[in-house]
């Protein structure tokens, strides 16, 4: 009798816990939720690396480029040499870069750069938040998968759309964005999240340096930062590479991007996920239900 009193006692000191539990859960996500933003590098073997994602959640206003416009200045630093503004963000990141040979002076001014181009938009004013994909200063390569953790703790009607940006390199200036911004949250508030994979007719050239391939001019290495022609054009669809055997990226160090010619049919650059994170509280309560529905059927086998 007294074991069955014991569980008993365990049973309902559980089932308070989990009320207090449930409690906490609904306090703690009513206006706050954390969301995982996951890149992977789909392209092949000796393909192409996507430099480090800047990507912002807001209201729906944040335009990052348009289509047959000249490239804003977060676009061109972004496109050409992978910068966004928020490297410094991450510890060792700039650390490493300067090791690698980077010349901080050639770096563009933050404010210039898209990082400071959101915090000071709009979107940006009304609650956006944005964030960085790192792990290696210079990108994901060919297999790499990363993610990172952020929290939106403001009205979700001010992060219910996803912007994101990162150079496709090795190129003078090609990039992939999304020119629309994409709905995570449907009308009612209820998270729909993101799944998608940017395809290789989806790399856009920024128009900003002429795409001469040449090793003076793309950053191989950061002393290459700021180098180029400029071309003074607009943001399309990029057009691809020099051919194989003509001295462009694709001969560079003897094939080592071979296979990033992102023309080639049914080419996959990046895939991004977006996905809701649980709640502490709620991990808590669950745990604790499943804890109290062990109790009980022990309790009734103790009967």
């Amino acid at each position: 009798m007294n074991g069955i009193k014991g569980l008993k006692k365990q049973a309902v000191f559980l089932a308070s816990l989990l009320t207090v539990g449930s409690t906490v859960s609904i306090a703690s996500t009513a206006n706050a939720v954390t969301l995982k933003v996951t890149v992977e590098n789909l392209t092949p073997d000796n393909g192409g690396i996507v430099t480090p994602v800047w990507f912002g959640f807001h209201d729906g206003s944040f335009d990052s480029f348009n289509i047959g416009e000249s490239a804003s200045s977060g676009i061109e630093a972004l496109a050409e040499d992978g910068i966004t503004g928020l490297e410094a963000t991450v510890p060792g990141v700039v650390e490493s870069l300067i090791e690698l040979g980077l010349d901080t002076n050639d770096v563009p001014p933050q404010s210039s750069l898209i990082s400071s181009l959101f915090a000071d938009s709009a979107a940006g004013q009304n609650g956006g938040v944005q964030g960085i994909v790192i792990d290696n200063p210079l990108g994901l390569f060919p297999g790499d998968v990363v993610s990172t953790k952020i929290k939106l703790d403001e009205d979700l009607a001010s992060n219910s759309f996803f912007s994101y940006g990162a150079m496709y390199f090795p190129s003078n200036d090609a990039f992939i964005a999304n020119d629309n911004p994409i709905a995570i949250f449907d009308g009612d508030g209820k998270f729909t999240g993101a799944d998608f994979i940017v395809l290789g007719d989806q790399v856009w050239d920024a128009g900003t340096e002429v795409n001469d391939e040449s090793p003076l001019n793309v950053p191989f290495t950061p002393t290459e930062l700021g180098d180029g022609i400029d071309e003074n054009g607009v943001v399309l669809p990029h057009p691809g590479f020099l051919p194989a055997g003509s001295g462009g990226v694709l001969d560079f160090g003897d094939g080592l991007f071979a296979n990033a010619d992102f023309t080639t049919p049914g080419f996959q650059v990046a895939r991004i996920t977006i996905e809701k994170v649980p709640e502490p509280a709620t991990i808590t309560g669950l745990l604790l239900l499943g804890g109290l529905s062990i109790l009980r059927r022990r309790v009734g086998r103790s009967r």
